[in-house]
């Protein structure tokens, strides 16, 4: 029988030195030396959120677990939630290496929860540690009855991923299930622990937080680099870039910040950072052996790794070299969410792996290929046999049809690999220039796509007539030029012998061209049969296109609440496809999703799906991206930030043209953002220019598939620059034909989209306040009020701010109470009156439908004028007047007029 005073540990050898002392005693000493706080670092970044939860997390009776790879702050972020005037309430134990010893961790524990006077002199059999733990809890939870002092309430172990002895883990396993009532469990873990939680979460007795609570979000990292911005040693745009590369991972955030602080020449890229490499070597390579170094370098050339995808592309058959295995050991490698067993570097740490170089890589790239296809993903093995540089593959899989592998291609790689294909390989191979017509077209390269079909030989262009046609009708539609690429596509869809997936992408064609010209039935009977046709094909790609192209006619309509839904089921579908490398569609429903929640003003929403949208557009290659850049400028505008929206707009133009866009493609769009900003500015001879030559230069009326609203907003920047002149004449015959003109004469059901009622409403508005017609005015903004919060449609009153800033607030003051109105509040710093002005006098309150009423009747028009402009009836308006005459307490129309306007009604 041995006492735990006896039992001989590492630093046994110590003892001798000291004289007088037993050499127990003098280790007990030793080990209570352990339980004690690790250092607060300086100019600790404050965290509240992230203090909240884990304060929440440290309660008695429950365990929290916080479980991430090394240099996530976990330690610094438990020290920040302890209450330093309570650290005497905490005992805080890291765990070292050599505390993987039974008896050893016993004596830390019994030190930790003051037991070791009571119970280190007892002894006990061999085998009995579960009996010693047991003995430990319960002496410390009949000192915390008898209200002992200098007990601790909460116990931290920190770095329990050492501990792996099976009988350690299972005394921690042992601790967490009989865990006393009055004490709070802190359990810090580089690893996934190994021993078992499942009861306690059944229970909610232990909370959980991983990499995406600890990781720092986008405005923490803004902050942790406030003063390098400041400094300009930081621009908003490298620092999104930063954000993207590290995903919040906190230590190689403040290497790098430090860097920057300290550097005296130019800095290197955090990619390029020397501290962050030695990090990345020191603290995560170091202690695994060199034949896990080359599993990891493997598993980082695919941008996913599974698994079977590992052992199928090496000979190495081990399970402790795959991807789940070292997920499970504490390396930035994550388990993609709804991909089943798929794994995803950390994209800072992927990099660095990449860098260095391992032979062999196309050989395992050409056993990738096969794979995939083995898999029945002809996507993804044409993206393999391409890295693997071997062209007959390339050429035998390019030969199942383009479109179907186009519809989830990684097009930004298929164009990087051109460069590496053999010279003739295009030439031999029809198909092959095909599959990069359609990769240069998607990326707005048009002309490039044009000149790789007329290379086709003749006999094999007749061979492929449909397939052309749909990609002709797509590069013309990419142009803009409507009526043509209606025209190519109906030859296409004409042709019995085009596959499915050539069908689909015809008919999407067709309705975007549709949509484009206010067709929205026909429109959508193409989108129906394209989506039918998606879903039998079972391709996530397909089923994702066709539902950003649904999202589309509903966009154009203005039914923003039904495009939403929709967009968030595309992305329902993208979550659970069973591998996602980067698809253009995902990318266009995120860059939908963030168009339609800017329309509704949920303006920082809009941006972190942007945001999301970029990555995956550029991965793509993806023209979707100047759209996206574009909406980031109209951001910053909206909060008044002008410099940084004209350089978003010179970022676009500049990866326009990194990317070789042809300049039709993009100029135009922004050349509108910069009227956009120039009128927000009042710079109204830069906005004469520039609406002069973007009319000019678009003599055909061609309306460019990213950007279909951009004739009709055109036309309302004309009539803005009319009414900042002060020539409302010319103003009021624009707008009259703004509203009457071809493209809201051919919308089918004759009722225009709902943006263009808005902006028209608003810009008549203008025009009547500017006229000294103060009452039509407020009338007719109220109308386009309503009309807006049926969809919640707030951006035609974002864009118009600047010309809305003195009459707006005036109906916003005694406006309705509903979350469209107190958004708009919002925006313009609006305070509502009270009970609507003075109406507060009166017996019975003038309702919002009877103020409607109330307004029209102010600006002369009669019932019949009423009834048809409100769309009730005679009767109805009727029965209005006569509650309105009642509840003012008047007898006729004027009166009611002039008392109205003494109460503040109006």
């Amino acid at each position: 029988m041995k006492s735990i005073h006896d039992v001989r540990a590492a630093n046994d050898d110590f003892s001798g030195l000291a004289r007088g002392a037993q050499s127990g005693d003098l280790i007990w000493d030793i080990l209570a030396s352990r339980i004690r706080f690790p250092a607060i670092l300086r100019n600790r970044l404050e965290r509240h959120q992230l203090t909240h939860h884990i304060k929440q997390g440290i309660q008695s009776g429950q365990v929290l677990l916080l479980e991430a790879p090394c240099g996530f702050g976990k330690t610094q972020a438990v020290l920040a939630a302890i209450d330093t005037e309570a650290t005497s309430d905490v005992a805080w134990l890291t765990l070292e290496p050599r505390d993987d010893d039974p008896m050893r961790l016993l004596s830390l524990l019994a030190i930790s929860l003051r037991q070791d006077s009571s119970f280190g002199r007892q002894s006990v059999g061999s085998g009995g540690y579960s009996d010693l733990v047991s003995l430990i809890l319960q002496g410390y939870q009949r000192d915390r009855a008898a209200q002992r002092d200098g007990l601790p309430a909460s116990l931290v172990l920190d770095d329990v991923h050492l501990l792996g002895h099976p009988i350690t883990r299972a005394l921690v396993e042992q601790l967490i299930a009989e865990l006393p009532s009055t004490l709070a469990l802190v359990l810090i873990s580089n690893e996934q622990v190994s021993f078992a939680t499942h009861t306690l979460s059944l229970d909610g007795r232990l909370k959980r937080l991983g990499v995406d609570e600890l990781a720092l979000s986008v405005s923490e990292t803004d902050a942790l680099f406030e003063n390098e911005k400041n400094q300009g040693l930081m621009t908003s745009t490298a620092l999104e870039h930063i954000c993207h590369l590290t995903e919040g991972w906190l230590t190689p955030l403040q290497l790098y910040r430090l860097e920057l602080s300290n550097v005296t020449q130019m800095a290197h890229s955090i990619s390029d950072s020397p501290s962050v490499r030695r990090f990345f070597n020191d603290a995560l390579l170091s202690p695994s052996e060199k034949r896990d170094h080359t599993a990891l370098y493997h598993m980082a050339e695919p941008d996913l790794i599974s698994d079977a995808l590992y052992h199928a592309m090496t000979d190495d058959v081990s399970t402790t070299h795959s991807p789940s295995a070292f997920s499970a050991s504490g390396l930035p490698l994550w388990p993609v969410t709804g991909k089943g067993h798929w794994y995803k570097f950390n994209p800072l740490f992927r990099d660095w792996l990449l860098t260095k170089g391992v032979a062999g890589r196309s050989q395992r790239a050409l056993r990738a290929s096969e794979w995939f296809e083995s898999q029945g993903d002809r996507s993804e093995a044409l993206t393999y046999a391409l890295r693997a540089q071997n062209a007959e593959r390339a050429l035998e899989i390019a030969a199942s049809g383009s479109e179907a592998l186009l519809a989830g291609q990684d097009t930004g790689a298929l164009l990087s690999w051109r460069r590496q294909l053999p010279l003739n390989l295009l030439e031999r191979s029809p198909r092959l220039r095909l599959v990069y017509g359609w990769v240069h077209a998607i990326g707005g390269q048009f002309s490039q796509a044009e000149k790789l079909l007329e290379g086709i030989p003749e006999h094999d262009a007749d061979a492929l007539a449909g397939r052309l046609a749909t990609l002709r009708a797509f590069i013309l539609r990419g142009k803009g030029d409507v009526a043509n690429s209606i025209s190519w596509a109906d030859r296409a869809l004409a042709d019995d012998t085009i596959s499915d997936h050539t069908r689909l992408m015809s008919l999407m064609v067709r309705s975007s061209a549709l949509t484009a010209t206010l067709q929205f039935g026909e429109a959508r009977t193409a989108n129906r049969i394209a989506t039918r046709l998606a879903r039998e094909s079972g391709d996530a790609g397909c089923e994702m296109l066709a539902v950003y192209d649904h999202a589309r006619i509903e966009l154009g309509k203005g039914y923003l609440k039904r495009a939403e839904t929709l967009l968030r089921h595309g992305l329902e579908v993208a979550v659970n496809a069973p591998y996602q490398p980067p698809r253009v569609g995902e990318s266009r429903l995120q860059l939908c999703l963030a168009l339609v929640l800017w329309h509704q003003g949920r303006r920082d929403e809009a941006e972190s799906w942007l945001k999301r949208s970029a990555r995956q557009a550029e991965q793509c290659r993806d023209l979707g991206l100047l759209l996206n850049m574009g909406l980031r400028a109209m951001l910053a505008k909206s909060r008044g930030e002008l410099e940084q929206a004209f350089s978003w707009i010179g970022q676009a133009e500049r990866t326009m043209q990194l990317w070789q866009v042809d300049e039709p493609a993009y100029r135009p769009a922004l050349e509108a953002l910069k009227v956009s900003c120039w009128l927000h500015s009042d710079q109204k001879e830069h906005v004469d220019v520039a609406l002069r030559n973007l009319k000019r230069n678009n003599r055909d009326e061609w309306v460019p598939e990213l950007f279909p609203m951009l004739p009709g907003l055109l036309d309302a920047m004309e009539i803005r620059l009319c009414i900042a002149r002060k020539e409302l004449a010319e103003a009021q015959t624009k707008l009259t034909a703004f509203r009457n003109g071809d493209a809201i004469d051919g919308v089918e059901g004759g009722s225009a989209p709902l943006g263009h009622v808005i902006y028209a409403g608003i810009l008549q508005a203008l025009i009547y306040d500017r006229s000294g017609k103060p009452d039509k005015a407020l009338v007719t903004l109220r109308i386009a009020m309503q009309e807006a919060a049926r969809e919640h449609y707030l951006s035609p009153f974002i864009e118009l701010g600047r010309e809305l800033r003195t009459l707006l607030p005036k109906v916003l003051a005694s406006g309705t109470e509903s979350g469209f109105y107190d958004a708009l509040r919002t925006l313009f710093s609006v305070e509502e009156t009270p009970e609507h002005g003075h109406s507060a006098e009166l017996a019975e309150p003038i309702s919002d439908r009877e103020r409607g009423v109330l307004e029209l009747i102010a600006t002369g028009l009669s019932n019949q004028d009423i009834a048809d402009r409100l769309h009730i009836s005679l009767h109805t308006v009727k029965t209005h007047a006569r509650r309105i005459n009642a509840k003012l307490n008047v007898r006729s129309r004027t009166q009611a007029i002039v008392r109205a306007r003494e109460l503040g009604v109006l």
